[in-house]
Formats: C-alpha cells, sequence, structure tokens
C-alpha cells in the first residue's frame, strides 16, 4: 500500500477543477489540439472518483442522474480505451474531427447546427440526434462540477 494520493500537486478535487480549466483554457485557444480535448474529457471523467474513491454506487448513480457525466464518461472512456464498450456508454453516437474552414468560435452552437458548418475541431454526434462542439460540452461539463464542488464544501 502506498503512502502518497493524488498526483504530486494534484491531491484533491479542487485541485482537478483547476486542471480541467486548465485544459479547457487549451481547448478554447486550440480548437484543434486534440490532445487538450483528450486531457480535458480523461481528466473529467475522473472527478468522480475523485470525490467518492470508494464508493462505486455513488459514483454511477451521479452518472446515471446527470446526462452530461454520461456524455463525459462515454468520450473519456472511447479516448483512453480506442472504443466505449462499456454498456452504459449509450450516449454518443459519434465523434468526428476536422479541420475546418471555420473557427469553433466563428458561431454560436446555439444559433446554428455545428453539422451545418465545417469547423475546426471535435464535434460530438449525441444518441439523441445533438450535435454539439466538444468545447460547448467541455463548458457545460466543467459548470456542472463547478457548481458541485461549491454546493458540496
Amino acid at each position: 500500500m502506498s503512502d502518497y494520493s493524488g498526483f504530486a500537486p494534484l491531491e484533491k478535487p479542487d485541485d482537478l477543477i483547476k486542471k480541467m480549466k486548465y485544459d479547457l483554457n487549451r481547448m478554447r485557444s486550440e480548437p484543434s489540439n486534440s490532445y487538450a480535448a483528450f486531457d480535458f474529457f480523461v481528466t473529467t471523467e475522473h472527478m468522480l472518483d475523485w470525490l467518492f474513491p470508494k464508493d462505486p454506487n455513488q459514483r454511477r448513480e451521479m452518472r446515471k442522474q446527470n446526462y452530461i457525466l454520461q456524455i463525459i464518461s462515454h468520450i473519456a472512456n472511447g479516448a483512453k480505451h480506442f472504443e466505449a464498450t462499456s454498456s452504459h456508454h449509450t450516449s454518443v453516437n459519434d465523434l468526428k474531427f476536422s479541420r475546418g474552414g471555420f473557427s469553433s468560435n466563428s458561431f454560436s452552437s446555439d444559433a446554428f447546427d455545428p453539422s451545418s458548418f465545417q469547423f475546426s475541431g471535435l464535434t460530438v454526434k449525441l444518441s439523441d440526434g445533438q450535435s454539439k462542439l466538444a468545447i460547448d460540452l467541455a463548458d457545460e461539463a466543467y459548470e456542472f462540477w463547478c457548481r458541485y464542488l461549491s454546493s458540496h464544501s
């Protein structure tokens, strides 16, 4: 059994949220940087592990109750394992990475369907038929965890 927890200066959930913010800013500044997207989604997926390290039922229940956590889990596990094969991964149908003619900041995804334009970056096709930019999902997940941590501190 080891005597340490966390990873160097990352020791508690508040530290992990700072890393999420760092990776989110990387995604914003470089929409075509798949490393930044990978880092954000994998880091975000593990917030549940950091909050409930010994309670898989609590992790499962939180994911079940929050659609954004289901999406994050599906994307992160698909990225880490090349394919999300677990039976609970049902929220994402497809991921497309493109280096298009438009920056993801050129148009609001609330005003235009992202699949209408060839944006530079990652677009996620959800199982409910919606297409979302990865940066929008990342913003939503980051905001979710900020709200959660502030209400449970």
